[in-house]
């Protein structure tokens, strides 16, 4: 009787084991179940923050942000349209949760919330290899060369007040086009005198096309330089929510940077630009 006890015992024991290995896994999965899916906007051509290769979008910006929705355990899902403003024209038809790389203003923040910043923008002036250089005048304004020169900018972008006053006095100096690349094409063949860049994408450009490496460089004038932020479809996190957000860029913050220095370790062309 006693052996028979002992045996039941141990088949209790050996019930009660399988149990608990086979909820384990259960039981971890629950933790890792996204609480949400949302819709980004990415970019098929913008490295290298964002690039579409062999069907994945990869880049500085996709790095940075699945690291940041894996922490608050949020899924996504990417969007690929052809121009900032098209994006931005769906997001406002909730078509879009979130936008990266989004410099503040008070317009959008009238249909749109705002992360902190998570990193900051450097837009760069880029000239033809054959254009004498440009002084940074100390008083820190934009260079005289600009008053009579045409400048290719992408449309939809922040580039400060100093520009956008230069733009209101001469709304003929400025061509808006959507591509980077149409806008160093522009350079090479002479059509404009300058293009402003964000410096990285710049300097990616430049390094990985043989034709404008010859023909397109940075100059020293930084037109501006800003933090850009997340931004958000209101209403799409709950306050909670976005103070986990808020605070999962707070404490990736080295992370980020690190990921953002191993973007730039790989741009070793104009390296005395890529400190700023």
């Amino acid at each position: 009787m006693r052996t028979q006890k002992l045996s039941v015992s141990h088949i209790k024991r050996m019930f009660m084991c399988l149990f608990i290995l086979g909820c384990a896994p259960l039981l971890l999965a629950k933790e890792h179940v996204c609480e949400k899916t949302i819709t980004i906007s990415a970019a098929n051509d913008w490295p290298p923050y964002s690039y579409k290769e062999n069907d994945v979008f990869k880049g500085l910006d996709i790095d940075i942000i699945e690291l940041l929705l894996k922490d608050i355990n949020v899924c996504w899902n990417y969007v690929a349209y052809p121009s900032s403003s098209r994006a931005f024209s769906e997001f406002k038809k909730d078509h879009v949760d979130l936008i990266f790389a989004a410099s503040y203003t008070s317009n959008r923040r009238g249909f749109a919330e705002f992360s902190v910043s998570y990193r900051a923008e450097v837009m760069q002036l880029f000239s033809h290899i054959s254009q004498q250089p440009l002084q940074i005048n100390a008083e820190g304004t934009l260079p005289l060369a600009l008053n009579n020169a045409i400048v290719a900018i992408n449309r939809g972008s922040v580039y400060g007040p100093e520009f956008s006053h230069f733009q209101a006095q001469c709304t003929d100096c400025v061509i808006e086009m959507s591509a980077s690349i149409d806008r160093f094409e522009l350079i090479k063949h002479k059509r404009v005198n300058f293009a402003v860049e964000d410096l990285l994408s710049g300097a990616y450009i430049i390094k990985n096309n043989a034709q404008l490496s010859q023909s397109v460089r940075t100059t020293q004038i930084m037109i501006h330089k800003n933090p850009v932020h997340y931004m958000l479809r209101p209403g799409m996190f709950s306050e909670k929510k976005l103070r986990e957000f808020n605070l999962a860029i707070i404490n990736n913050k080295s992370r980020i940077e690190t990921l953002t220095n191993q973007y730039k370790a790989q741009l070793t062309s104009n390296k005395q630009y890529l400190k700023n």
